[in-house]
């Protein structure tokens, strides 16, 4: 290996050449993919049996699982969802409310508006009609007179 000891940078990028020219010498063969295969199986059964025994003793304890915690996170979710669901049919209910009431509020200013118009003409004629009353009688009176 011959490097250059000035740069430091260029230096350990030498180094990471040298070395992976080396790892890919010694793993770049059938031998090595063969045992590496059988080394990953080995350790996968391990892992297998590693799991079966750490659900047995959760199971013996009453202790709960991943998957347990995975269905509560799935029905903690979905209960999320329809929290939303009903917030957003709140809202929406709680617009269409605030509409109608300021509807509601503008017909009966309206509606308040013709009562006094009503009032105003109730008095109207009673006013007219008393006084016509007061005339027909002014007009008996002087026929009866006569």
């Amino acid at each position: 290996m011959k490097f250059s000891h000035h740069d430091p940078v260029i230096f350990y990028k030498n180094l990471e050449k040298e070395w992976n020219k080396r790892i890919h010498a010694h793993t770049n063969c059938l031998t090595f993919t063969h045992a590496f295969g059988k080394a990953i199986e080995n350790h996968l059964d391990h892992v297998v049996i590693q799991q079966k025994v750490i659900n047995n003793w959760l199971t013996v304890f009453d202790i709960p699982t991943k998957n347990d915690f995975a269905d509560l996170a799935e029905r903690k979710v979905d209960c999320e969802d329809k929290i939303d669901n009903l917030e957003e049919t709140l809202y929406m209910l709680n617009l269409g409310l605030n509409k109608d009431n300021s509807e509601l509020k503008k017909l009966n200013k309206s509606l308040s508006d013709m009562l006094c118009l009503f009032e105003n003409e109730v008095k109207d004629l009673k006013a007219n009609k008393i006084r016509t009353l007061k005339t027909e009688l002014e007009d008996l009176k002087k026929l009866f007179n006569e």
